[in-house]
């Protein structure tokens, strides 16, 4: 059976006195999905039919109506697990902002897993009852975090925002902020890294600066504190590229502690990358929001000698 995921509003002084067609490009809605909406006459104002030209007041309701067949990835079915709850820090009605620990992946590779967070977070919107855009609430896949990063990821729960999200992040509209343990001492407290990258030459798996089919990437790091020839970094990302900042810190010199494939895994027992903080403007709302994450145990304030 088709699902039809439904969007009301109230409209507010932020929106009045702008015709629909106007208020939907804004919200970022994608043009293919405006057209399905108009074509199939899938939007109402207060009960009644009326045209994209129609300019909003307050207080009208608008109410848009999504089917499957308007998504490029409409369905989302990951096996609810249970056996492990995974940290929600944020939650609206439309996606969620995630704790990811160290050493989980993603979502599956296979039909045959179900340990991933995808997987739990589908077995909590289950057990919750959660509601999202009129139906049940599941897991859509927003942006990754690598298995060995810890931190925030945000999860949508319906389809309809994930290609708003999407967008978002392609216009650096939201804000992802790392903290990184680097070995050795850096040469200033802040810089940018922009340098290109593709896939390693030698191995699939990884990617390098300069690799095979390169895209620009681009990293700004400022420097918190250093210890024994260790150092503490935040770094913020303004592209988004696969690996990007274990890739571009390894090509300076300063590979990440811990890091198996670009570094070196002595005396630590994870990664040392964690995804502190994610700053955004609500889609449809347009308030800004700052969701923190605090350092895990396993992320130390301090690194020893060794």
């Amino acid at each position: 059976m088709a699902t039809t995921w439904t969007h009301q509003f109230i409209i507010t002084n932020k929106n009045a006195g702008q015709s629909i067609k106007q208020t939907l490009k804004m919200w970022l809605l994608p043009q293919r999905i405006r057209g399905a909406l108009r074509i199939k006459k899938n939007y109402l104002v207060n009960g009644n039919e009326v045209p994209t030209s129609y300019e909003l007041q307050v207080n009208d309701k608008l109410i848009l109506r999504f089917d499957d067949e308007d998504f490029r990835t409409s369905e989302s079915h990951y096996p609810p697990n249970s056996s492990q709850r995974v940290g929600i820090v944020f939650e609206s009605d439309d996606f969620v902002i995630a704790n990811k620990p160290a050493g989980m992946k993603m979502h599956p590779h296979t039909l045959t897993e179900d340990d991933t967070l995808l997987n739990y977070l589908a077995a909590d919107f289950s057990e919750r009852n959660l509601v999202s855009a009129g139906v049940s609430a599941r897991p859509y896949m927003v942006h990754r975090l690598d298995r060995e990063t810890s931190g925030a990821v945000i999860v949508a729960k319906n389809p309809v925002i994930v290609p708003i999200l999407n967008r978002m992040l392609a216009d650096k509209k939201i804000k992802r902020t790392y903290l990184a343990w680097v070995a050795g001492k850096m040469s200033s407290s802040s810089g940018i890294i922009n340098a290109p990258i593709g896939v390693d030459i030698d191995d699939s798996r990884k990617r390098m600066v300069n690799g095979i089919d390169q895209q620009s990437a681009i990293t700004h790091w400022t420097q918190i504190h250093m210890v024994f020839q260790k150092t503490l970094l935040r770094l913020q990302l303004e592209t988004g590229r696969m690996h990007q900042i274990r890739v571009h810190l390894a090509a300076i010199g300063h590979p990440i502690i811990g890091d198996s494939l670009y570094g070196s895994t002595v005396g630590t027992v994870r990664m040392m990358l964690h995804a502190t903080s994610i700053e955004l403007k609500l889609p449809f709302d347009g308030g800004t929001k700052m969701i923190s994450v605090p350092m895990p145990s396993d992320f130390p304030r301090q690194l020893s000698r060794q």
